[in-house]
Parts: C-alpha cells; sequence; structure tokens
C-alpha cells in the first residue's frame, strides 16, 4: 500500500517577518530553503523512513511512501519533521495525516491537501512567552526571550549591543552563510540577463537605505514588490507525480529569472551605478515574491516581472508536459498579480507589506473577475504611495458614500498585445499609464499640481440621482483650468490649440462625446457595479515612480522652465 504525506510549516510570514532589520528577513528566507533542501535535513530523514520526497520547497512537503509499513512510516516520518522543524528554526509545522495513493497521484494530492487543510484550522493559538523583571525580550523581534547582550552577527558595519535571541542571530548570520540559498541563486540569474559571468561576489544592499540611494530625487523613497501567481492550486491539481516535480523544482528558478530580467533592465537604463545588485529579494520561492526595489521605475519594473514570470512559466508548464488552453483538461494561460507599495526607506517593511497584501488581492480579484465573466487570463498589477510616515490603508478605498464614482483605475492591467472588449471594460493597461508619464514631462508643476487638487476634490457624496449635475460643475472647473494651460502651435501650415492634459486626460479616462456628458471619465466594471472612474490621479500620485525603462531619466527632463 503507498500513501502520500503533506505537510506544511505554519505562519512562515509571521516566522520571517519576526525581525526588526531586512538582513534578518533575508536570513529566515534563507533559512526556510535550506531546511526544505539540504541532503543532510529533510532528504535525509525521507531516507530513513523509505519515503520519496516530490515536493520540497517553500516550507510545503509532499512525500511518498511504499511498502508494508507505509503508513507506520508515514506518521514516524511526519512526528520527526515536525520536530526537526522546531529545532531548526523555532516554529511549528503541520502534519496531516497519509493519504492512500492507489495509482491516482491527482486524487491522492487532493485528498492530503484536505487533509492538512483540516490539521491546520484545528491548531491551537498562539501562547505568550513567560518572562520575568529582570529577564530582557529579543530587541529585534520583541517577542521571544534574550539569550545573550551583543551584537548581531553579520552585515557591513558595527552594530549596537543589544539583547537578542538565538533565533535573530541565527537569521542573521545566515544571510552571508555559504552557499547561500537565495542571494547565490538569483545573482546567477542577474548576472545572465545582464549578459555578465558571475566571476565576483555580489554586493547586495545591507538594508532599505542602500537601495534608497537610487532616488533620482535623493529624498530616500524605496518601493516594495510583492506577487503570486494565478491559479497555481488548479495547475498543481492538474499535474501527475512527474509533472508536479518538474513544475515544483522549476518555479523558483523561474522566479528568479522573472524578477532578473527587469532588474537587468534598471541596470542599463539609470546610469552612474555601482555593482551593487539593485534590489533585495526578502521572500523568493516557488510563486511567493517579496523583494525591495528601487523606487524611480518602480511600476515599470512590476509590469516587466509580470510579462517575464508569463513567459518563464509557460515554457515551464510546456516542458512538464502540460496543455495551455481552455479545453477540457488544459489548464489557463499563466499569469499573475503584483502590489507595488512605495515609502520612505525607514518606513517599517512589515506594514509595507501588510498594505502590499491588499492591494494583491484586489489585483488577484481583477483577474478572476474578468477569468470568470470572459475566459481571458490577464496579470494585474496595483500600487500605493505612501507619503511622508503616514499609516498604509488608512483612507476607506471601498468607502459607501462613493458609489457612482472613485478617482482612480487601479488595478491595471499588464498585457503584451492591445487589450480586449472584456478588459477593457474592466480597466486599462498600466503601459498608458506610463505613456502619459513621458508625454506630460513638459507640463509645469504647478499646472500638474492645481490638477490633481481639482481631483482630490472630487465631492465625496456623490450617488446615482445627483452623479450628472455634480460631475458638470466639478468638470467646468477643470476646464477652466485647462483653457489656462491651452496654448496655440502652427503645425502643418494652421493654427491648433496643443494642451498634453487634454490628451491624457482622454487617454487615462475616455474622450470627450455626445454620449459622455461633456467629461473623460469611464464606466468600469468592479464586481457588479460600474462607477465612473479614471487614472489621472493614479499618475499624479506616482509621477515619480511611473517612468518607463525603455528610457533613461534624461528622457523625462522637462524642457520648459515652471512658470
Amino acid at each position: 500500500m503507498r500513501y502520500l504525506l503533506a505537510a506544511e510549516a505554519d505562519k512562515i510570514q509571521e516566522f520571517i517577518f519576526r525581525s526588526s532589520r531586512l538582513r534578518e528577513v533575508v536570513g529566515a528566507s534563507q533559512l526556510l530553503s535550506r531546511f526544505c533542501n539540504s541532503s543532510d535535513g529533510v532528504l535525509a530523514l525521507a531516507d530513513q523512513y523509505d519515503g520519496d520526497v516530490v515536493v520540497n520547497d517553500g516550507g510545503s512537503f509532499r512525500v511518498i511512501f511504499d511498502g508494508d509499513n507505509a503508513r507506520e512510516n508515514a506518521i514516524a516520518f511526519g512526528a520527526d519533521l515536525s520536530e526537526l522543524y522546531r529545532l531548526s528554526l523555532g516554529g511549528s509545522l503541520s502534519v496531516a495525516e497519509p493519504a492512500p495513493l492507489n495509482g491516482d497521484f491527482r486524487q491522492a494530492n487532493d485528498e492530503a491537501g484536505k487533509k492538512l487543510r483540516q490539521v491546520k484550522n484545528r491548531r491551537l493559538g498562539v501562547t505568550a512567552e513567560p518572562h520575568m523583571p529582570y529577564i530582557a525580550f529579543c530587541a529585534s523581534c520583541g517577542m521571544t526571550l534574550a539569550d545573550i547582550h551583543g551584537q548581531l552577527k553579520g552585515g557591513k558595519g558595527e552594530h549596537r549591543r543589544n539583547y537578542y535571541c538565538e533565533v535573530c542571530q541565527t537569521k542573521a548570520a545566515e544571510r552571508d552563510r555559504k552557499p547561500r540559498a537565495i542571494l547565490d541563486d538569483f545573482y546567477a540569474a542577474y548576472c545572465t540577463a545582464i549578459g555578465d559571468e558571475q566571476t565576483s561576489e555580489a554586493n547586495w544592499p545591507e538594508d532599505a537605505d542602500d537601495i534608497a540611494r537610487y532616488d533620482l530625487r535623493q529624498q530616500n523613497y524605496v518601493a516594495y514588490l510583492v506577487a503570486d501567481g494565478n491559479g497555481m492550486g488548479q495547475l498543481f491539481g492538474r499535474c501527475d507525480q512527474t509533472q508536479i516535480e518538474k513544475v515544483s523544482v522549476g518555479l523558483t528558478s523561474g522566479l528568479h529569472a522573472s524578477l532578473a530580467k527587469p532588474a537587468a533592465a534598471f541596470r542599463t537604463s539609470v546610469p552612474g551605478q555601482t555593482n551593487m545588485v539593485p534590489l533585495l529579494p526578502l521572500i523568493l520561492g516557488g510563486d511567493d515574491l517579496f523583494a525591495l526595489i528601487p523606487a524611480p521605475y518602480a511600476l515599470d519594473f512590476a509590469r516587466r516581472f509580470c510579462l517575464a514570470w508569463e513567459d518563464e512559466l509557460t515554457t515551464l508548464v510546456e516542458n512538464a508536459g502540460l496543455q495551455i488552453g481552455e479545453n477540457t483538461g488544459q489548464i489557463p494561460r499563466p499569469t499573475v498579480a503584483a502590489a507595488v507599495v512605495i515609502c520612505k526607506s525607514k518606513y517599517p517593511y512589515a506594514l509595507a507589506h501588510r498594505r502590499a497584501e491588499q492591494l494583491l488581492k484586489e489585483a488577484k480579484r481583477h483577474s478572476k473577475l474578468l477569468a470568470a465573466e470572459s475566459g481571458e487570463h490577464l496579470s494585474a498589477v496595483s500600487f500605493e504611495v505612501i507619503l511622508g510616515n503616514r499609516l498604509a490603508g488608512d483612507e476607506d478605498a471601498n468607502d459607501e458614500r462613493r458609489k457612482a464614482i472613485q478617482p482612480t483605475l487601479r488595478p491595471y492591467w499588464v498585457a503584451k498585445g492591445e487589450l480586449s472588449t472584456s478588459a477593457t471594460e474592466r480597466g486599462i493597461d498600466l503601459r498608458k499609464l506610463l505613456a502619459q508619464r513621458l508625454a506630460l514631462k513638459d507640463v509645469p508643476n504647478k499646472r500638474l499640481k492645481e490638477v490633481r487638487r481639482q481631483f482630490e476634490r472630487l465631492p465625496m457624496d456623490i450617488h446615482t440621482t445627483n452623479r450628472d449635475k455634480q460631475l458638470a460643475e466639478w468638470t467646468n472647473k477643470l476646464e477652466a483650468l485647462l483653457k489656462r494651460i491651452d496654448k496655440k502651435r502652427r503645425t502643418d501650415d494652421q493654427w491648433r490649440i496643443v494642451n498634453p492634459l487634454r490628451d491624457a486626460l482622454a487617454a487615462l479616462g475616455q474622450p470627450r462625446n455626445d454620449d459622455s456628458d461633456g467629461h473623460n471619465w469611464r464606466e468600469v466594471k468592479h464586481g457588479g457595479k460600474t462607477p465612473l472612474a479614471h487614472g489621472m490621479l493614479d499618475l499624479l500620485e506616482a509621477w515619480d515612480f511611473a517612468q518607463d525603462l525603455s528610457h533613461g531619466p534624461e528622457a523625462y527632463e522637462p524642457k520648459e522652465e515652471e512658470e
């Protein structure tokens, strides 16, 4: 009798983020990767119980046991695996009851997944660490009792002495431990992308301040990129044993290559860089990504990552013998959802990640609704700029008072060609936003600020019943502003009015015509509603971060002085 055992680490993000410094975040990710792939860890333990490891990546495991004592071996292996994880990483790991494997791997894998979810749902809550007044908690994670008073290991400079727990010490030291499971693999992909041989030691950023030096305005902004593949459960559900091994092994390398390509484009577009790698991967495994990237070009960075992921995963799926299409037995075209949070370098990474996860849900929902309605599959990107140190998401983007109009088109589609009618009804391509950033580069900042203030003054109590009247009053004020910017220019022996803002309003909304009541707002489908929406405020909020990597910084220098 054969059995399939499913196991998964609990609260992986909580374990990774349970530290205050990015060095420890990277170290925690590498610890998890090392635990999954080490030949003297999980693989050696499986050999002791005659287990065949099918999946061992990202804290998720699938192991097949065969023989007379297969069930007993699977149960014993699961208990030892959970204890090994606790001793190695200081966390917990859920192990499901072994599922019978009677020839149909897909059915057994589905049953094992159900058993694993049942175990996770039954887990008890966390327990507080006991402490006494004269015992210190760790200064980094603030959750565990400290066992030393000293400096954290690793890093380019001296660190202030403080109280630290053993886990945080291990995380800090792990980042520079050779071989580095995440950083070394990504550096190899990065060198391939830039067309350079991997002949020297990689120069990695130590913290967010290093990446903030890429801010072209020198205001210490950075960006955090979070991404997650769409339809991965459906993909793995279609795999047999051989296919799931190929896909699970190839996912991480595909993710490395997808992230390396926009990083290489950034290196080419922004001159004067040192040999430092222009990003820091914090979580990089399977289809999950959390990375610190430069704020300039952040939106195009995310767009290019999505396109690269689609290509990499398509190749991986086809090489595994799976068919892409809409017919029975085929899988949908691979896509990904991404979110970008742009903030100050001192902004807590955990808060940035929390907000990015919320934006990521919006992007995934956007793609799912399109697929459910039209059968079309597209990647989507959402983003937000956190000005200063305000809390992310403190405004209610789903305010019930704004039922008829919304000043944003997020999330944006990512597509190689033109959007279909169904996709256009739900939004626009991110390329349009980036194109208008270049088209408006010569508009004086004073005028851009006036337009932004006008969009920010959109009445909050617009409903369907009074929408036309209030929108007409708002549009008249915007029109008065635009007329102050209108200029006459001679073209083809004729004089015509030239105003790039009018073109941008049409591109990020819709052209004015008799059916649009004299405004540029466009109807978009959001669930069961069709509010009016516009992308101008999105552009103005992300103005300094919406450059296209096809153009260097000099291409965005204005040719006209501000008024």
